[in-house]
């Protein structure tokens, strides 16, 4: 006879659980980690392409700025790897529960400063503040791109830029510029996220509150018929090695209430 390696009955006495209910999230659980798949089609730049959304995996983050559940994708595009953060509850097949109302925010990695803690930048600031909004918000998601580090042109493209900030004392900008001999130094798209506020099947009557300062980010949305309703500011406290950085976002990217 087969040995039961776990009392089910004790756990759901730890748990405070029916054992049913106990039984239900252990299955629940175990059908999170196989790949739940969706086709959709997205529009960006006026362009309309079909992508394959893959959930691969779905958990609960017990965090600072309390509980979210993480799903982490695998998309058909050129980013391939997304993360998206929910604070609010599921239904049974553990798909965020979407009322009439959407805070969210469009998060693009960076391993220099949300990993490592470089202080020339305010991401890893942004990324908080707006987890903090999120929950006192009562409910919202972050879509997070781990693959576009330096606005997309990759992490040996952004260290060299930080290499010329550190030793010409330019800003962000003009680094970039200068590594990329004045051509483009954004090359990031947001199509995945419109896909994957698709496969949760969040439509077009959900309003919009899009946590940014970059105006740039509400386009696919309108493009694909969402209505954003407004921008949340995420303002990172100012320092003097962050002022410069904020300045030029300001002035030659177009991004708005930074300083």
């Amino acid at each position: 006879m087969k040995k039961e390696l776990f009392d089910l009955q004790e756990i759901a006495k730890r748990c405070g659980r029916p054992i049913d209910e106990v039984e239900r999230i252990i299955a629940r659980a175990k059908a999170s980690a196989k790949p739940m798949a969706k086709a959709v089609t997205v529009t960006e730049n006026g362009v309309s392409e079909r992508y394959t959304v893959k959930r691969m995996g779905v958990g609960i983050l017990d965090t600072d700025h309390g509980k979210f559940w993480e799903y982490s994708f695998q998309l058909s595009d050129r980013w391939a790897d997304y993360l998206a953060i929910w604070h609010g509850e599921v239904d049974d097949f553990l798909m965020p529960k979407i009322g009439k109302h959407l805070l969210m925010r469009t998060d693009s990695g960076c391993e220099t400063g949300q990993v490592m803690g470089d202080r020339t930048c305010e991401c890893r600031e942004q990324l908080h503040i707006a987890m903090s909004e999120l929950t006192g918000n009562g409910g919202g998601l972050i879509v997070h791109i781990p693959r576009q580090d330096g606005r997309g042109m990759g992490t040996p493209f952004k260290l060299a830029t930080l290499y010329l900030q550190d030793q010409l004392g330019l800003n962000t900008v003009e680094s970039a510029m200068m590594m990329s001999d004045g051509g483009e130094i954004d090359v990031r798209t947001y199509s995945g996220v419109i896909a994957i506020l698709k496969f949760f099947g969040i439509g077009t009557s959900v309003d919009i509150d899009l946590a940014t300062n970059n105006p740039r980010k509400v386009t696919v949305f309108k493009e694909n018929g969402y209505l954003v309703n407004g921008m949340t500011p995420i303002v990172a406290p100012v320092t003097r090695r962050l002022e410069r950085h904020l300045l030029a976002k300001q002035e030659l990217l177009g991004h708005v209430n930074l300083i």
